[in-house]
C-alpha cells in the first residue's frame, strides 16, 4: 500500500512538540497510511521513529531576522519533501503553505492552536504601538489564505465562536489532551518529607510563574517542607532574568530549563512525582477565560491535585474530579490553604480518562482520512 506523504510544520514549536509529534505525528504514523514528516525548532532531545522523518530548524530569537526569513527556508523543505498533505501549525506559514498548494497542489490544513490576533493585542510581548498593527496583519493573513485551506483544526472549543473566518463545515475541534508514553495506571504518589509544588510548561509572567513563587514563599514561611519546582522553557529574556533574580536566594525553589527546551517526557515525569501543580495563567483581558489549558489535561490525567486560579471554566473542569483548591495569589490565607492541602481527598469522583488523548485520536484520524484521496 502506498503511503500518503504528510508534513506537520511550525516555526517556533520544537521538533518534539507534544501536539505535533507525540499526538498528531505518532497517531497518524501508526495507521501505516501516512509517511509523516515534521518541521520544528531544533531540540536537544534525540528523536527516532520508524515512520517519522524530522526536519529541525533554528535556533533563532522571537524578534530576529532569522525568524522573518524562516518561512522561505521552510518552503524549501516543502519542495524537498513534496507532501500531499500539510498541517500548518502557525500563522507565520500561511502564505508559503498557500503558495506551495498553488504551485504543487495537495491538501493543506490549518491547525489553530491560539487566537493569535487576540493574543498579540492583549499580551506585552510587543510594544503597545505595534500590537494593533501586528494583530491586524495576522488576521488579514488568516482571512486571505482561507480559500486555499481544505480544513481547519481548532485546539480549543471556544475558537469556533471567536474565529469567524473559519468555515463552519471545514473544521473540527481536537483538544490538547494528555497522551501517556506508557499505558500505565496512576500509581499512588510517593510520600516524602517535602511537599513539592510544580509549575510546568511555558514559563512567563502571563502564565503565572511569579504568582506561583509568591504563593510558595508564603506557604514556605508557615511550613518549611514546601518546595517549588519550575520546569519548562522561558522565551522572553526579560521574564527569565526576573525569574532568576527572584529565586537566586531561595534554596526551596528549583528551576529546570528556563533558557533551553525541556523534553516533554521529563516534564511528565515531574508531574507524576509532584504533590500539587499550579494553574495560574492570567486572564489577559479575557483571552484565557474559556480555554481548557493543556496542563489541566496533563495534571488531571496524572491525578495531580491543583492550586488553581479562580476561573469558572477551570473550576468547572476540576470539580468533575474534585481535583483542585481555588486560590487568589494576591489574597489568600496560607494557613487555611495548607490545611486544605493536607486534609482534602482529591480525585474522589469522575473519570480522568476523559482527559486522555485517546478520545481525540479517533476524531483526528477520521478527519484526516478525507484528505488522502
Amino acid at each position: 500500500m502506498t503511503k500518503t506523504k504528510l508534513l506537520i510544520t511550525s516555526t517556533l514549536k520544537p521538533i518534539d512538540d507534544s501536539r505535533m509529534y507525540e499526538k498528531f505525528g505518532v497517531s497518524l504514523a501508526k495507521t501505516n497510511e501516512y509517511e509523516v514528516n515534521i518541521i520544528g525548532f531544533a531540540s536537544k532531545n534525540t528523536l527516532t521513529h520508524n515512520s517519522i522523518q524530522f526536519y529541525p530548524h533554528g535556533p533563532f530569537g522571537r524578534m530576529s531576522i532569522d525568524r522573518i526569513a524562516s518561512p522561505l527556508k521552510i518552503l524549501k523543505t516543502y519542495i524537498k519533501v513534496k507532501p500531499k498533505i500539510i498541517i500548518c501549525n502557525t500563522h507565520e506559514l500561511l502564505i508559503v503553505t498557500s503558495l506551495y498548494k498553488i504551485i504543487f497542489g495537495g491538501k493543506i490544513i490549518y491547525d489553530i492552536r491560539e487566537n493569535y490576533a487576540k493574543n498579540i493585542r492583549n499580551t506585552n510581548v510587543f510594544s503597545p504601538l505595534l500590537r494593533p498593527l501586528l494583530a491586524a496583519y495576522v488576521r488579514m493573513k488568516e482571512i486571505l489564505s482561507k480559500p486555499f485551506f481544505d480544513g481547519f483544526i481548532l485546539a480549543e472549543r471556544v475558537y469556533s465562536k471567536q474565529l469567524s473566518f473559519v468555515p463552519t463545515r471545514k473544521f473540527i475541534v481536537i483538544e490538547n489532551k494528555f497522551m501517556p508514553v506508557e499505558a500505565t495506571e496512576n500509581a499512588p504518589r510517593l510520600s516524602s518529607e517535602n511537599t513539592v509544588l510544580l509549575y510546568s510548561g511555558t514559563i512567563s509572567a502571563s502564565n503565572g510563574v511569579f504568582d506561583a513563587i509568591e504563593v510558595t514563599d508564603q506557604l514556605h514561611r508557615v511550613d518549611p517542607s514546601i518546595k517549588l519546582r519550575i520546569i519548562g522553557y522561558c522565551a522572553l529574556k526579560k521574564d527569565l532574568r526576573e525569574l532568576q533574580e527572584a529565586i537566586k536566594e531561595k534554596d526551596y525553589i528549583e528551576l529546570i530549563g528556563g533558557d533551553f527546551l525541556v523534553p516533554h517526557q521529563e516534564i511528565i515525569n515531574d508531574i507524576k512525582k509532584a504533590d500539587f501543580g499550579f494553574v495560574l495563567k492570567k486572564p489577559n483581558n479575557g483571552i484565557n477565560d474559556d480555554k481548557i489549558l493543556t496542563r489541566l489535561f496533563e495534571y488531571s490525567a496524572n491525578k495531580l491535585p491543583m492550586l488553581l486560579l479562580n476561573n469558572p471554566t477551570w473550576i468547572k473542569f476540576c470539580n468533575e474530579f474534585n481535583a483542585a483548591i481555588p486560590i487568589n495569589p494576591k489574597h489568600f490565607d496560607p494557613n487555611e490553604t495548607l490545611a486544605l492541602m493536607k486534609n482534602t481527598s482529591f480525585y474522589t469522583q469522575g473519570d480522568t480518562k476523559s482527559s486522555l488523548w485517546e478520545s481525540e485520536e479517533s476524531k483526528l484520524l477520521d478527519f484526516m482520512a478525507q484528505f488522502r484521496d
